[in-house]
């Protein structure tokens, strides 16, 4: 039974770890990218631009309207087809096509297209320094994982230490070569170790949560991240000099770009302010008709000639005059023919002059003067931000550097120590509070050493974040 169930328990460890995914940081990189909120709000901007983009080059065409309207009049209303009087109930439609087009401006569409232009390059510009951020939040806490697991397998390494020098010591203590109380020390070495693994694990768990968090994914997702070879590198922070990065970081840093794009874009909407004192040309043109329900025609068929006898003198002498006249006869002239008898045409060009405006143009004006200097002390205030920033990491890297170096130092050193009181514990020569206190150390050290590796790599990961480098190891 104990065989069967050893063989069922390494079936299910194994189809375990064969359901577990394995992520690399570029895998992470993308998929926080692909369902981040903040980059789906910023593709959003993106959007808006491309429409207002749309419809400023749109406004270079001429439009195109059309109406329809059905009427009915009561009382003493006006024919619209003849223009008279009638007191009857008319009913009337009318129908019109217009269409206009802008010849000129003062150059407010084409800077208003160029405007829209920017504003979406600017957009793109924000959407990608979002991205780049989020890439560089992903690595954080991809070597935040990659930490919590090192220390997760040097607490097991240091409490299967512990519990061998336990069971070593109780086996001596047996055999009477060991006082009892000496094993009180193992014991309390193996709680500290169970009490660390313990911590770490949830270390471990929680940089867990906060990568599943970033990347969208549920907690109860299975995903172990790929152990990549990585290491410091040969680059020296000490070489690094602030200006070098800063002017690298300027040609290459997305919010940098988006400063200076919106700056043009500012200017450009001065002069959309300004065009508002110009005169502007457009020309238009319609065509039109309508029908009335009293609107008649001559009855051809129905109509004759008929001569009416009237009483004249001719010469003094009484005569009889007869005049042969039409006597017409009318019916309702149909809409197809009243559409052709009442079609209409129009074109004209329309010189508009602004002369007084309310003070609304001169506000305009000034709000777009205001814009350009906010706009530049934006800029201004940015390029501030990066310089420090800059030279914030730089030293950071440096001290990191450092860091690592003295820990290098004192992990050697402390690893020295703790070997050399074993041997003395093994020959007697050193106590086990002596053995434990070394290992703490060693351990210790060995942490630390860990901990500012990583520590390390991130910081130059920043300085390649400024310098427009990739995020990856």
């Amino acid at each position: 039974m104990a065989k069967i169930y050893s063989i069922l328990l390494l079936l299910f460890w194994g189809a375990g770890l064969s359901a577990q995914e394995i992520w690399s940081l570029e895998k992470c990189i993308d998929q926080a990218q692909k369902n981040s909120l903040v980059i789906q709000q910023s593709e959003l901007a993106i959007s808006r631009n491309q429409i207002s983009l749309k419809q400023a080059k749109s406004d270079r065409y001429p439009n195109l309207n059309g109406s329809l309207g059905f009427f009915e009049q009561f009382g003493r209303t006006i024919d619209p087809t003849t223009n008279s009087f009638a007191n009857k109930k008319i009913g009337s439609s009318q129908m019109a096509i217009s269409s206009g087009v802008i010849l000129f401006n003062a150059g407010r569409i084409n800077n208003t297209i160029a405007q829209a232009k920017l504003n979406l390059e600017a957009a793109r510009q924000d959407a990608q320094n979002t991205s780049n951020d989020l890439s560089l939040n992903v690595a954080l806490i991809y070597l935040q994982i990659l930490f919590a697991e090192d220390q997760v397998e040097n607490a097991k390494s240091k409490l299967s230490i512990a519990q061998a020098q336990l069971k070593r010591a109780q086996a001596l203590i047996q055999a009477g070569s060991l006082a009892e109380n000496e094993a009180l020390q193992f014991d309390a070495q193996v709680a500290t170790g169970e009490q660390s693994l313990i911590t770490a694990q949830n270390t471990l768990d929680n940089a867990y949560l906060q990568l599943k968090q970033l990347l969208r994914l549920e907690n109860d997702v299975d995903i172990q991240i790929e152990r990549p070879d990585i290491s410091t590198g040969d680059l020296n922070p000490e070489l690094l000099t602030t200006e070098a990065i800063y002017q690298q970081a300027l040609g290459n840093q997305p919010n940098i770009k988006a400063g200076e794009i919106r700056l043009k874009s500012s200017e450009l909407g001065q002069k959309i302010a300004r065009s508002q004192l110009y005169p502007s040309i457009s020309l238009s043109g319609s065509l039109s008709t309508n029908y009335s329900t009293l609107s008649r025609k001559l009855d051809t068929e129905n109509s004759k000639i008929a001569s009416f006898p009237q009483a004249v003198k001719i010469n003094g002498a009484p005569a009889t005059l007869e005049v042969p006249q039409l006597v017409p006869s009318f019916i309702d002239n149909p809409f197809k023919d009243q559409f052709n008898e009442n079609f209409g045409q129009s074109v004209g060009v329309r010189l508009s002059i602004p002369i007084y405006q309310n003070g609304r143009t001169s506000a305009a004006i000034q709000r777009a003067q205001l814009g350009i200097l906010q706009t530049k002390l934006a800029n201004e205030q940015a390029k501030q931000s990066l310089r420090s920033n800059i030279q914030k990491a730089i030293a950071d890297a440096k001290a990191a550097k450092r860091q690592y170096t003295a820990a290098q130092k004192a992990a050697k050193a402390t690893q020295a120590v703790y070997e050399n009181t074993q041997q003395k514990y093994a020959i007697g020569a050193a106590s086990s509070f002596e053995l434990t206190t070394a290992k703490n150390n060693a351990d210790t050290a060995k942490t630390q050493l860990t901990g500012s590796k990583y520590d390390l790599i991130f910081k130059l990961k920043i300085i390649d974040y400024y310098q427009g480098r990739k995020i990856q190891f």
